[in-house]
């Protein structure tokens, strides 16, 4: 395992919350909001460079989805000033929240906060992306809270992200009670085998991220079921997620994978498009 995994935060994380008519800078969700209490929070996640928000207008848009599906209102507003708030931010990694707000368990969310961190970030080393990530396959079960849906319940993720870099991997797959592929912790999941790219879908608890709508516009993608036995028989694996881009596996339960012909050609298309156009 490289011992750099690919995220390195330079300094304090900036926060701003909107007040109904425009950003201000904050320190932290109150404690009574409901987000803070119950997890009650949907986020989209993207890198920022040069005040730019990395296929922002696409991740506002799942960001909408989310708060329709979850009944969380986004304040008025809000989301349409986030571009002219990231200009001010230079380069980072942004995460938009939207939280359930004040009130009690019954309450409608009508009342929700909308809070944007960035986290000043190095970008990946090219030698990160050359040397690839090792994959751990967690031995339990992931339950997913709203199946293809970034929520603020990410601690079983993260148990199992760090049961993973124990067995000294980068990142580690989840599977469904089921025993199917679900994602990585942190990252979207794709398989090649005999040539064919397939990618669990939304149904088994993937999340339906931006970058992995991207792949799938540059490749045919299969949606489908995998086995733990399926998953361990791949030619290739990449990651998928906003902050990795597309990462190539370079091996999976210690099993190294050399095959890297679907990655390295999505690979150098999404750093031509992102960094020659944001949008």
């Amino acid at each position: 395992m490289q011992t750099d995994p690919g995220i390195n935060v330079q300094g304090k994380p900036r926060v701003w919350a909107w007040t109904g008519a425009s950003f201000e800078p904050g320190e932290a969700v109150p404690a009574t909001d409901r987000g803070f209490r119950y997890g009650m929070s949907v986020f989209e996640s993207f890198p920022v460079r040069n005040g730019i928000g990395i296929f922002l207008n696409a991740h506002l848009e799942k960001l909408r989805e989310a708060c329709q599906m979850t009944g969380l209102a986004a304040p008025p507003g809000a989301l349409d000033e986030c571009a002219r708030l990231l200009k001010q931010s230079g380069n980072g990694f942004a995460r938009i929240y939207v939280t359930a707000g004040d009130g009690p368990v019954t309450a409608a969310c009508d009342n929700c906060r909308l809070l944007i961190l960035i986290e000043p970030r190095d970008p990946i080393p090219a030698r990160v992306y050359h040397r690839g990530y090792d994959l751990h396959l967690h031995p339990g079960i992931h339950l997913p809270l709203f199946a293809g849906l970034k929520t603020g319940n990410y601690w079983s993720n993260l148990i199992a992200f760090r049961e993973g870099v124990a067995a000294h991997c980068n990142e580690t797959l989840l599977f469904s009670r089921a025993g199917h592929l679900i994602s990585a912790c942190m990252a979207n999941v794709f398989i090649v085998k005999d040539g064919r790219v397939r990618t669990p879908g939304p149904g088994t608890g993937a999340r339906s991220g931006v970058t992995r709508a991207w792949v799938q516009r540059q490749v045919d993608v299969e949606e489908t079921l995998f086995t733990r036995a399926e998953t361990a028989g791949a030619d290739e694996i990449f990651l998928t997620s906003s902050w990795l881009g597309i990462m190539p596996a370079a091996s999976l339960a210690g099993r190294p994978l050399k095959d890297r012909a679907v990655s390295t050609r999505l690979l150098e298309a999404y750093r031509n498009q992102v960094h020659g156009k944001p949008e």
